[in-house]
């Protein structure tokens, strides 16, 4: 008779020792005759952690050998509420699973709360290695034989005349002093199951595990245990290594590792027990820039083989389990993820239908749409991932992303062969490319799109330092698609960064007067002015502008475009001669060209008019703004962008002119078009509201131009912040509301402010600055 085998048994007949007093199978049960149960001999395997190789049973049940002994816990408080009675009151679940990622210090509270309990003769400690069944049968039987089980019990067991499981928790589940039992290491939660897990009115047992989703833990309150909060996680380091670094160098240290315990452990290692040189705190976060996984593993003990504690093996054993279980492609999933970004990643990206078409199903091991689901579960259980709903406006459908960890994606990218990069990132980008939302504006469309910038940015830093011709090409296409559909919605400042990047890239990768790479200065161009780098703009506009006349000709379309962009710079800076005679070419040029109404040349000549209007010809761009609002309408449509900006630019103009109730109308109907093209948030729908205000103003109106006014500062404060120069603009006529209203202390004290602001940002002889002054010194009359 024999026992029936465990679910994974692939071992032999069993093992007889004579002499020794013990009896061994190897990937079994172990039968004890000694009165100690305390085991010498080497216990580590290339995978698993003190695992029993063959012939050995663990050397200790009642020390945690898996869990250095940490210096202080920080953070976990919620937790140690739960657990700590829980063990020593028998209070609450019986069974307690603390889940998580790789890392992230599950062991290191089990051990915590082991230490406070056991220590304090609360209860009897028993630490058991579930990292696989054999090291589990081990350490199970051990704590049975500690319990009271005889020689003849446990060889019983051995010749399957008993069954295991039953023989531990008949001793576990009996009167006497309380006892803790932790199973750590669980990452297999089938290894527990068949009974090996029970709760017990005499005990509590305590289980850390990647799993955080299975069958067997459903007797058992769960704790994820996540990344420390930012002040708790720099309080490691400091713990460790206090004088390296200050309170602020510990925090931003913290951040640059993602707050993921292990990484602060090892890098606290380091900083605590150097030897040939003097390392801060802020030296090693600048390190962090180049390979940071294997800048902190350095922290690790050389003759550690416990390879959870080191970044660079921990996650690749949760992969190598997703593999066994007959997911491998699982890790190819991991490595798509890894081309991207440590943020918010739109599931969309990977939904079914487009792997195939991205060459998924080439690389090894092949990802195909019907397995994703599968692999992507495989992963959240793992805790590699994470996925959630990112909530919406109103009624709007949340997104549904993947969190992903900075240094796991680190991790997993390194360890890509150098053979599949470039086919993976060149699948990443078409991925990215179709994942895209579509044209229509959504609100939800765009909040994905912000989404996506930090995406687009690492799959170029990635494709032109490891993919090849072929992936920097499509990273390319795909950074340039995102950052035009940003700077369409008016999105400048979030495409900025993305529109450098392109422009570094392509620089190195695309002849200079390649019309593609001068319309990727050109996008870079108008991004500066919503950066506030006037100056920048206008150079670069200049730039692009004589090549485009070189190489293009001085009436092609794109060479007329930039010298409509350019209008802005000048414009911008209050120069409106400057202004006036580059957008008169653009408008001229464009009449020739594309005809007198294109709406490309009632949009430069709507400018002409508004700009002209500034300089003092006022009577007759009312004529001119009213023209083109006649022409836009009849040829576009009431709804056309271009019908809305010319509606607006006749507000502005009878405003100017001092017809205020006049403007009115105009005025309401552009911000109302704006809204329902755009959104109510998009810049333009801003600046209809901005001038319906100071229209509102003129009419005494005070109430409603302070609302709009106020909704207009929101919102600029929020994207762009206090001292952008659309920020300041509506600063300014907030100003000159309060004062109207007759609210003179409240209209000095923003207008001083506002003031400063405008001399810091813009100094003394700007046209900003100089309306401020002058609402001010009004406002201060008013107050004398």
């Amino acid at each position: 008779m024999s026992e029936q085998q465990p679910r994974g048994y692939s071992g032999g007949p069993g093992a007889v020792a004579e002499g020794h007093g013990r009896v061994f199978q190897a990937d079994g049960d172990q039968h004890i005759t000694e009165h100690h149960h305390h085991y010498s001999g080497d216990a580590t395997g290339p995978n698993s952690p003190r695992q029993p190789p063959e012939g050995m049973g663990p050397d200790s049940i009642r020390v945690p050998l898996a869990a250095p002994k940490p210096v202080v816990v920080r953070d976990r408080d919620e937790a140690k509420a739960k657990l700590l009675p829980a063990v020593t009151a028998l209070s609450g679940a019986r069974i307690h699973v603390l889940h998580g990622m790789g890392g992230c210090g599950k062991t290191t509270l089990a051990r915590f709360v082991f230490d406070e309990t056991v220590n304090s003769r609360a209860v009897e400690g028993f630490w058991v290695n579930a990292a696989s069944r054999s090291a589990l049968r081990a350490g199970m039987l051990s704590v049975a034989a500690e319990r009271g089980a005889t020689a003849a019990e446990l060889e019983a067991v051995h010749r399957g005349h008993r069954p295991a499981a039953d023989l531990v928790w008949g001793y576990l589940d009996q009167p006497g002093t309380p006892w803790v039992l932790v199973m750590d290491n669980a990452d297999d939660p089938a290894f527990l199951d068949g009974g090996w897990i029970r709760p017990s009115r005499y005990g509590t047992v305590l289980v850390t595990t990647r799993q955080g989703q299975s069958p067997v833990w459903a007797d058992a309150e769960l704790h994820h245990i996540g990344l420390l909060p930012p002040q708790d996680a720099a309080l490691v380091l400091s713990d460790l290594a206090p004088s390296t670094g200050s309170d602020e160098d510990a925090l931003q240290l913290a951040q640059a590792v993602g707050r993921l315990p292990l990484a602060l452990m090892l890098i606290g290692s380091q900083l605590s027990d150097q030897l040939l040189e003097a390392v801060t705190m802020a030296d090693f976060r600048r390190r962090l820039a180049h390979e940071p996984s294997l800048q902190i593993d350095n922290g690790s003990v050389p003759w550690d083989s416990d390879l959870r504690r080191t970044l660079g093996s921990t996650w690749q054993l949760s992969l190598d389990a997703l593999a066994e279980r007959g997911l491998p492609d699982a890790g190819t999933l991991m490595r798509l993820f890894s081309c991207f970004a440590p943020e918010p990643l739109p599931i969309s990206l990977i939904r079914p239908g487009g792997l195939e078409a991205a060459g998924l199903g080439m690389l090894e091991p092949p990802l195909s749409s019907s397995r994703v689901e599968a692999c992507l579960r495989g992963l959240v259980g793992q805790a590699l991932v994470l996925v959630e709903d990112v909530l919406g406006r109103r009624d709007e459908r949340p997104t549904r992303i993947v969190q992903l960890h900075a240094l796991v994606l680190d991790t997993v990218f390194g360890g890509i062969p150098a053979r599949m990069r470039g086919p993976l990132l060149a699948a990443a980008s078409s991925l990215f490319l179709r994942a895209l939302p579509e044209e229509v504006p959504t609100p939800a469309g765009d909040r994905m799109r912000n989404m996506m910038v930090p995406h687009a940015v690492q799959l170029l830093r990635n494709a032109e330092a490891e993919g090849g011709e072929d992936a920097v090409a499509a990273a390319l296409t795909s950074g340039r698609r995102l950052r035009d559909d940003l700077m369409e919605r008016g999105e400048g400042g979030t495409a900025h960064p993305l529109a450098q990047l392109v422009v570094d890239v392509a620089r190195r990768n695309v002849p200079g007067d390649d019309p593609v790479f001068l319309e990727d200065q050109h996008q870079l161009a108008r991004t500066l002015f919503w950066a506030d780098d006037h100056s920048a703009a206008i150079s670069l506009h200049r730039e692009v502008l004589t090549r485009r006349e070189r190489t293009l000709g001085a009436d092609s379309p794109d060479t007329l475009r930039s010298a409509h962009e350019l209008f802005f710079g000048h414009y911008l800076l209050g120069d409106w001669s400057a202004a006036e005679q580059t957008i008169r070419r653009a408008a001229e040029g464009r009449g020739r060209v594309l005809g007198e109404e294109h709406p490309d040349t009632l949009h430069s000549r709507g400018l002409l008019a508004e700009v002209l209007c500034r300089m003092g010809d006022k009577e007759e761009n009312v004529r001119i703004s009213e023209e083109i609002c006649e022409i836009s309408e009849r040829v576009l449509g009431a709804e056309h962008p271009i019908t809305i900006s010319s509606t607006l630019t006749r507000a502005f103009v009878l405003d100017e002119v001092g017809r205020p109730a006049d403007a009115e109308a105009p005025a309401r109907r552009a911000l109302e078009g704006y809204r329902r093209v755009h959104g109510e948030q998009h810049w333009l729908a801003m600046a209809s509201a901005n001038r319906l205000a100071m229209v509102l103003r003129g009419l005494g109106q005070w109430e409603e131009a302070q609302q709009l006014a106020e909704e207009v500062l929101g919102v600029r404060q929020s994207v762009l912040g206090d001292e952008h120069r659309l920020t300041l603009l509506i600063r300014i006529e907030l100003v000159r509301i309060a004062h109207v209203a007759g609210r003179t202390e409240e209209a000095v004290q923003k207008g001083r402010e506002t003031l400063e602001a405008c001399r810091r940002v813009y100094g003394e002889d700007h046209q900003e600055t100089i309306d401020c002054r002058a609402a001010l010194r009004a406002a201060e009359a008013a107050a004398r």
